[in-house]
């Protein structure tokens, strides 16, 4: 049970600080779900400190989402090809329209489809519509995407994914080293088998990367991180985006001058700041079903008085701290 008070880690100094990773920064040799697996950033020394207000953790790190599904549609059209041997089907284009079409009717397709492994327990009997959902999930990819991953590679990793549930979608600014391909934000609340006889529930996160392909909207990437429990409340301080902005933005860059402010509405975090200069920024964030903050685009206000989009990498100053 939580005491009144709960600390968290955070580093001593700067040049013992881990360096996280970027979000993009994935295993291309690890299909989950279907994606790259991204590299989780890890804490290898940190201090322990009394300065986090206990309300942000109480609860945030421990509750599952309340939130709405956002895949539910039901195509009779795409239902009919379940269970198809054949692996290259043709998607309706109504469904590949817009890239929010393409990625809810791709999660709908695999909302209720299931690949336990044998040793699993969970559910009574069939599962949903087991796998046949797979084949034409498989078709709302591109060609780029099957060229570089088999369909049996694609099924092998959704094995003991059980349910899934689409619970965010947002669209995001394309990557810096990447402006052709459309961006965007999700989190999955997915029911998983286990060896017992009962399921449990896990939640990722990822990027889903679009391009256009015969005038639709095809998925061309995917990439995808498991969310962590019990972390955030007792270590480190790469999880809350206030603490991120003070040192990732202040200490390493020397780019914050004067208070830091946040306005959260919903899950959606953004953090203000000013540099010496008077220049105005403010750090987007999103905050996970675990109650981690993930840092999504800066943004600086230009000349006009308007918000854009600008890269900063904090990590590189901190290898300048540290040469």
């Amino acid at each position: 049970m939580l005491k009144t008070k709960i600390t968290i880690l955070i580093l001593v100094a700067l040049m013992g600080s881990t360096i996280v990773s970027n979000a993009n920064e994935v295993n291309t040799q690890d299909l989950i779900l279907g994606g790259c697996k991204l590299k989780q950033c890890e804490v290898k020394s940190d201090k322990r400190t009394k300065n986090y207000d206990e309300e942000n953790i109480i609860e945030r790190f421990f509750r599952p989402s309340k939130l709405p599904i956002l895949n539910d549609k039901d195509e009779s059209s795409l239902y009919n090809m379940y269970g198809s041997k054949d692996i290259n089907l043709k998607i309706p284009n109504n469904l590949l329209k817009t890239p929010e079409d393409t990625i809810i009717n791709y999660f709908s397709v695999l909302r209720e489809a299931a690949n336990p492994t044998e040793n699993n327990h969970t559910g009574c009997g069939s599962l949903g519509d087991t796998r046949g959902p797979y084949p034409v999930a498989y078709n709302f990819l591109s060609n780029s995407y099957k060229q570089g991953h088999s369909y049996e590679e694609y099924l092998k990793s959704f094995e003991n994914k059980l349910h899934i549930n689409l619970i965010k979608l947002n669209k995001l600014p394309s990557d810096e080293n990447n402006k052709t391909d459309l961006k965007y934000f999700v989190e999955l609340e997915i029911i998983e088998g286990t060896n017992e006889k009962k399921g449990v529930f896990a939640y990722y996160y990822g990027y889903i990367y679009l391009n256009k392909e015969n005038g639709v909207y095809k998925i061309k990437d995917m990439q995808y991180a498991p969310e962590n429990y019990l972390c955030a409340p007792y270590h480190g301080w790469n999880y809350d985006a206030k603490l991120v902005v003070e040192i990732k933005y202040r200490d390493w860059c020397s780019l914050v001058s004067g208070d830091v402010k946040v306005k959260q509405d919903g899950y959606e975090k953004k953090v203000y700041f000013k540099d010496k200069d008077g220049n105005q920024y403010y750090v987007l964030f999103y905050q996970l079903t675990n109650g981690y903050d993930i840092k999504i685009a800066d943004y600086k206000k230009n000349k006009n008085g308007k918000w854009e989009v600008i890269y900063i990498n904090p990590e590189s100053c901190l290898e300048k701290k540290n040469s």
